[in-house]
């Protein structure tokens, strides 16, 4: 019953449709204009050194734990992978590495279908490869469709884009009830046909949070900045876990310049 209040509340979110929504990103994306980069700029020659002095002679060791790892803090190699999520009855990915069906690497496949409840709809594919406890290497796929239509309300064909990412991440928190990582890698955005495909270095944060046998709860975000233009893929979803593999029901973000695509996301996943 829980379960189908919580599908219920999330297919109550509304979602509001914009006309030729694909249309506009890859606009947007073309003409590198107006990518949600204002304000920024290189600073003065003043404040960049202030703020160098204070990272190097003050801030340096606590920027080192913060973002790898702290004094007396357990390393990843300290663990193991669980064949799967809650494999040993109460932990997550990540067990004690006293426990009997520990792992050193771990794949997982995750796919899912979405909508926004109009005209674009899509399909996600991710593999993540955890090569050791510590590091991830991640390639995601998003392919979005978009029915047009013209004046009179006729079918006008079919608009798409593709947006796929190359991460390398670093499990930053690796709790056998909590996974935190953070990376960097590529974007790749692509208009299909004869369009430009337009790629940049991107960043990647995302955790994983194994709060109650047999739900968990997922987020992650990737940002890259592709011909000069902001461009953001972030989800949040509910996971429940049937051993070997998992059901899940939550919202997938897609952002270019000023144009956001708010989507209900469906979809399933498999360790192996």
């Amino acid at each position: 019953m829980k379960k189908i209040f919580f599908i219920l509340a999330l297919a109550s979110v509304p979602f509001f449709a914009q006309a030729q929504i694909l249309g506009e990103m890859k606009d947007v994306l073309s003409g590198g204009s107006n990518g949600g980069g204002e304000g920024r700029g290189n600073g003065n020659a003043n404040n960049s050194a202030l703020w160098a002095d204070l990272l190097f002679n003050f801030a340096l060791e606590p920027t080192w734990w913060l973002l790898f790892r702290g004094p007396n803090e357990r390393s990843a190699n300290s663990l193991a992978f669980s064949n799967y999520p809650y494999a040993d009855g109460r932990n997550g990915i990540y067990a004690l590495d006293d426990y009997q069906t520990m792992k050193r690497m771990s794949l997982q496949l995750t796919g899912h279908l979405q909508t926004n409840q109009d005209a674009v709809f899509g399909g996600y594919f991710q593999a993540k490869w955890s090569p050791n406890r510590a590091f991830n290497l991640d390639v995601n796929h998003l392919q979005l469709l978009e029915k047009l239509e013209d004046e009179r309300g006729n079918s006008a064909g079919t608009d798409n884009l593709a947006i796929t990412n190359l991460n390398l991440s670093y499990n930053r928190v690796h709790h056998p009830k909590f996974q935190l990582w953070w990376g960097g890698g590529l974007m790749l955005l692509n208009g299909g046909g004869d369009e430009l495909l337009y790629g940049s270095p991107s960043a990647n944060i995302g955790l994983t949070w194994y709060f109650k046998k047999p739900l968990s709860f997922y987020a992650d975000a990737v940002v890259g900045f592709p011909n000069a233009v902001y461009a953001r893929q972030h989800q949040v979803r509910m996971q429940v876990h049937l051993k070997r593999f998992m059901v899940y029901a939550g919202y997938q973000g897609t952002k270019v310049g000023d144009v956001g695509l708010p989507s209900l996301a469906m979809g399933t996943g498999v360790w192996f």
